[in-house]
């Protein structure tokens, strides 16, 4: 019998998640509806997988049960399949391979552990299944749950060749991830933004506001930090959803951080890696480390998947003086843009760099940073297992 491993291995480079006409099928009408009433839909550029974590463990700490699904994997696909329980995961295979052999279609890998994820919460009972979207919403494969519990993180310039250059289009497909939304809990976005929100969206019933939530609880986040952010918007959700718990409950409750986000991997010298991938994301990663550490003389580690914004994101690094950048060498991760590309737009920009590995990160002795990509930070863990 194939194990669940090989099954997605298998997937990993199939031009698949182009289903959704079928996807819906998979499930009878009293699961959808089951799905739409119960899932915490996670929508936005950044801050998805991070405010999925929070509210798994604010959840499972008020011993309530869940699953979330989350992406992209940094070890291996059960990161993407978490629960308050241990589960067995290999038993949906079989529903995958049939429902592939009666469309016949083959499904992508976030599609595969997308439907398992589902699937095991509905045959498990579970109180929430926290569901994190994928590319956007509108047309992403977590579409087919048409939640009425939707979470917006943040909003940023990010696969603009799929969801459009205008940050408006962006929000657009990010809140359409469900036409028929009870309550919208928004973060802390700009006030344009949030008037859009309010006066041009007639998909939701109730929107309720983060910067309204920390006003009403006396908390200034005019100096909160994205992953501070995070998790008041986290702590918003299941204060609200549930109603009948008490706040300093909630705050007593531990939160095990997502590993790869701002993540310390070593102290002196100063090692930082962060999966931040995006125009928005390394901004708000520059920040938080100048906030922290101040202007440090600081080597930058870089490396980027195919298909980003590279070119603002250069800009926004190299405007900089104070970083020193490298770029990862070709074939470290999977679908990496090569060091050409990169370095033919800092040529351009008369930046030095210098091209190096992985070990080289590990072995410098400089304060370093290495980001670009949670496959490049999944990489980078692997090999110090």
């Amino acid at each position: 019998m194939t194990n669940l491993k090989n099954y997605l291995e298998a997937k990993v480079n199939s031009r698949g998640n182009k289903n959704l006409n079928y996807l819906s099928s998979f499930f009878s009408e009293t699961e959808l509806s089951i799905l739409s009433k119960k899932t915490i839909s996670i929508v936005g550029t950044n801050g998805k997988s991070s405010t999925a974590n929070n509210i798994a463990m604010l959840l499972g700490g008020l011993d309530k049960s869940y699953i979330a699904f989350t992406s992209p994997h940094l070890y291996d696909y059960e990161e993407r399949i978490t629960a308050h329980k241990d589960l067995n995961l290999n038993q949906y295979i079989e529903y995958l391979e049939n429902f592939e052999l009666e469309n016949n279609i083959i499904l992508g890998y976030f599609e595969s552990t997308f439907l398992i994820a589902a699937k095991a919460f509905l045959h498990n009972d579970f109180d929430y299944f926290i569901c994190e979207a994928g590319i956007g919403g509108k047309y992403d494969t977590t579409s087919i749950i048409q939640s009425k519990t939707v979470v917006l993180t943040s909003i940023g310039l990010d696969h603009t060749d799929i969801l459009g250059n205008k940050i408006t289009d962006i929000l657009d497909q990010k809140i359409y991830v469900s036409n028929n939304i009870e309550t919208l809990f928004v973060s802390v976005l700009n006030d344009d933004l949030i008037e859009i929100i309010k006066s041009e969206y007639t998909n939701y019933s109730k929107s309720i506001f983060l910067s309204e939530y920390l006003n009403s609880k006396n908390i200034s986040f005019s100096k909160l930090i994205f992953k501070d952010l995070n998790y008041y918007l986290s702590l918003m959700v299941v204060d609200l959803l549930l109603q009948d718990i008490k706040y300093a409950d909630l705050t007593n409750i531990k939160i095990k951080e997502v590993k790869g986000r701002f993540e310390i991997v070593n102290d002196s010298p100063l090692k930082i890696i962060d999966g931040a991938h995006n125009y928005e994301g390394v901004e708000i990663l520059l920040r938080n480390y100048e906030n922290k550490y101040g202007h440090l003389n600081t080597d930058i580690f870089l490396g980027f998947k195919k298909g980003k914004d590279i070119n603002n994101i250069l800009n926004l690094i190299i405007g900089k003086t104070n970083y020193n950048l490298h770029l990862i060498e070709d074939d470290t991760f999977f679908d990496q843009e090569i060091t050409k590309e990169i370095g033919y737009l800092l040529d351009k920009y008369g930046k030095n760099y210098k091209i190096a590995s992985l070990e080289q990160f590990k072995k410098n002795k400089n304060p370093s940073i290495l980001l670009g990509s949670l496959y490049l930070i999944g990489e980078y863990k692997k090999r110090e297992l």
